[in-house]
């Protein structure tokens, strides 16, 4: 078994009782997973009283790798995990690291890994093959050396955080300024609805339910909000038309889709170039019989087939200038009715299967 040995501490007791005073939300998280209850007190007893930034530390305990995984699932603010490398096998700490990284996708908390073997997992090829910040001997790790793996782990964490936050504040921006310039070619006034909002909500829940990876079905909730980008160059005359379009109207307004491609097209970023191709796809009916170039089938792209859907359910259910919303039935016969031909049924049946949800986003993001 792995033991934990400090030279220059004395003995660990009445842990338990300082312990029990630890817990604050202002206090740094530190996660301890080890076998042997000697090495939680002792660690205890010598980092109770550090500091950082004038906020001291708080324990989670387990006591093996599932008992840590669970914890740092619960706890993702955990800044520090010591692990221990032999537990219930003699890779039970590596294998967590591996969870920790690609199962919990937690890049910010530092790991430290601990061992009294090791001979069984050779510091250099540990280093090398898996993302940890530090590998030490439970025998080099003197209380003065183990104060200074945690401030500098600390560091790092605080830094990561901190730019982390930095990127969800630049991301939460982006996104308000993707859905108001959608709502603005849509209406050309972010005060008349919120109908990319909702198509963009809808799309993504009718996406998760199909199955796309998640990073899909953010950049679809994103990507459908521009679907009528190119609605900005259509003129007011046309897009504000009380009555019907003349042919010649309809054909100038066929054009949005083309030109909302093209605004879009142009950037390198996946986002925008999903959002591209929907826009330039939205139009299209599964049957050929849409536009701009009457595609069929799975020649339109999956996250088109389900926007395309998802914009006439909200759009007849809205009141526009050219017409009164529809009656709710009305639109999900027309949905049921239009199956195989103007939509893809594996969405017709995706959006009848999870009606509730859709049903609560529109309550959700209601016109004013």
């Amino acid at each position: 078994m792995d033991r934990l040995l400090f030279a220059e501490d004395g003995t660990a007791n009445s842990v338990e009782a300082d312990r029990n005073c630890l817990s604050s939300v202002d206090k740094w998280k530190i996660l301890i997973v080890d076998d042997e209850q000697d090495v939680h007190d002792v660690t205890v007893l010598t980092l109770k009283r550090l500091e950082f930034e004038s906020r001291g530390l708080t324990f989670l305990n387990a006591y093996s790798a599932a008992e840590g995984r669970e914890l740092l699932r619960q706890n993702p603010d955990v800044a520090l995990a010591l692990l221990d490398v032999v537990m219930e096998d003699d890779n039970a700490g590596l294998h967590l690291v591996r969870q920790i990284r690609e199962e919990l996708n937690n890049d910010r908390v530092r790991i430290v890994l601990r061992t009294g073997h090791p001979g069984q997992a050779p510091e250099e090829r540990v280093t090398l093959d898996y993302d940890i910040n530090d590998y030490r001997e439970k025998t080099e790790l003197t209380a003065r050396s183990l104060r200074t793996v945690v401030i500098s782990a600390l560091r790092s964490f605080r830094d990561l955080s901190t730019i982390h936050d930095l990127h969800r504040a630049i991301d939460a921006t982006q996104r308000e300024l993707l859905y108001a310039l959608g709502e603005i070619a849509e209406n050309r006034s972010v005060e008349t609805g919120h109908h990319v909002r909702r198509v963009g909500e809808i799309s993504a829940i009718l996406a998760e339910k199909r199955g796309l990876a998640p990073t899909e079905v953010d950049a679809i909730r994103l990507a459908a909000a521009m679907h009528d980008l190119g609605k900005l160059a259509v003129d007011d005359s046309i897009l504000n038309k009380p009555g019907p379009l003349t042919a010649q109207e309809f054909e100038i307004m066929k054009n949005h889709s083309q030109l909302g491609y093209e605004l879009l097209c142009r950037s390198k970023r996946p986002l925008l170039q999903m959002a591209a191709v929907i826009a330039r796809e939205h139009h299209e009916n599964y049957d050929g019989t849409g536009y701009p170039r009457g595609l069929r089938g799975k020649e339109i792209s999956r996250f088109s087939r389900i926007v395309a859907l998802v914009d006439v359910f909200d759009a007849l259910g809205t009141r526009r200038v050219y017409k009164e919303p529809w009656p709710q039935e009305r639109i999900l016969e027309f949905i049921r009715d239009e199956a195989g031909k103007k939509f893809d049924p594996r969405v017709v049946e995706l959006f009848f299967a999870h009606i509730d949800e859709i049903r609560a986003v529109i309550e959700q993001y209601r016109d004013p």
